[in-house]
């Protein structure tokens, strides 16, 4: 399917306009869904847009939210997000972090009282076309319970990370720290399909391949015990350091009773020409062709991380 840019973001663009969001906030938040879509990420954007309406209509997002930085030092900013929308405060911290890595060669953005901010990816991205390496990670509502437990504890915090490769595809990381996105779930269920071993548990915290006992139940992390240590370690850095909230605090983004979900996220922009210097780019050129011109497995190419997303955008662009 190729994916026409400017239609979709106008189309995005104008539908939130209808709702009273304004148009600098609104071109944000379009640009970050469109570009998820070119990159073949379809459950954080354009297809959850009905979504973010709803929630606009409800009165569920400050449409006029005053971002500011209320803590700070040489080598971090906090930023309350004012429950307005996340993409628009996840934007403005990779920029901040951006514009003083540019200076003192890293910095980091904590932000809270954000909603979800959407395709992890997209900042980091946009870090990476400033000659930066772009981090993020974000908590999420709980879907996951602590190792051994049943009860919902932890979301599926996702973590994203886009290093920059001068004259070439950058490497894009991106990833939940679930075994899988628990919208999955329904996908199987609306195809007439089980769910695959490892992917559930019930609301018993048995395993299942029920989809509907899955979507009641438990969506179980990534890599087990580490995938599980990770979702904590994000949980704890994006989440309590930033004054968000954390564990089963984090609101639900479709709640009706309009309870803030207080999101918190953290930006990480590291400029590798102050760090190393120039030879950087030389450096991470070198590394890249070592990885792809290693000896392969099979008859396929050994790839780097992120070429499936480069891959479907070329293609679909």
């Amino acid at each position: 399917m190729k994916i026409k840019y400017f239609e979709e973001k106008n189309t995005i663009i104008s539908e939130l306009k209808a709702v009273g969001v304004s148009e600098e906030q609104a071109e944000v938040v379009a640009d970050c869904f469109v570009t998820a879509a070119e990159y073949g990420v379809t459950s954080h954007g354009i297809n959850v847009l009905q979504a973010h309406v709803d929630k606009v209509k409800r009165g569920g997002y400050n449409l006029n939210p005053s971002l500011k930085i209320v803590r700070q030092s040489p080598a971090f900013a906090v930023v309350d997000g004012d429950n307005g929308f996340g993409p628009v405060s996840a934007d403005y911290c990779m920029n901040l972090a951006v514009e003083r890595a540019k200076k003192v060669g890293v910095f980091q953005v904590f932000s809270k009282n954000n909603n979800t901010v959407g395709p992890a990816f997209y900042y980091p991205l946009k870090a990476a076309e400033q000659g930066c390496i772009g981090i993020l990670f974000s908590n999420s509502p709980a879907q996951m319970a602590p190792f051994g437990g049943k009860e919902k504890l932890l979301g599926t915090n996702p973590f994203s990370a886009v290093i920059p490769v001068p004259g070439y595809d950058p490497i894009i990381v991106d990833m939940a720290t679930s075994v899988v996105a628990k919208s999955k779930f329904k996908q199987y269920k609306e195809a007439g399909k089980r769910l695959p071993d490892g992917w559930a548990l019930d609301e018993d915290g048995k395993p299942t391949n029920d989809p509907d006992e899955g979507m009641k139940g438990l969506v179980l992390p990534m890599a087990g015990f580490k995938g599980y240590s990770i979702a904590m370690l994000i949980d704890l850095i994006s989440g309590l350091v930033s004054g968000a909230a954390y564990l089963n605090n984090v609101g639900r983004f479709y709640s009706v009773d309009n309870k803030r979900m207080n999101v918190g996220f953290c930006c990480i922009a590291i400029d590798p020409k102050v760090v190393l210097g120039e030879e950087y780019a030389s450096a991470i050129a070198e590394y890249v062709a070592t990885v792809r011109n290693s000896k392969r497995s099979g008859e396929g190419p050994v790839c780097v991380p992120g070429d499936d997303r480069l891959t479907f955008y070329k293609n679909n662009m």
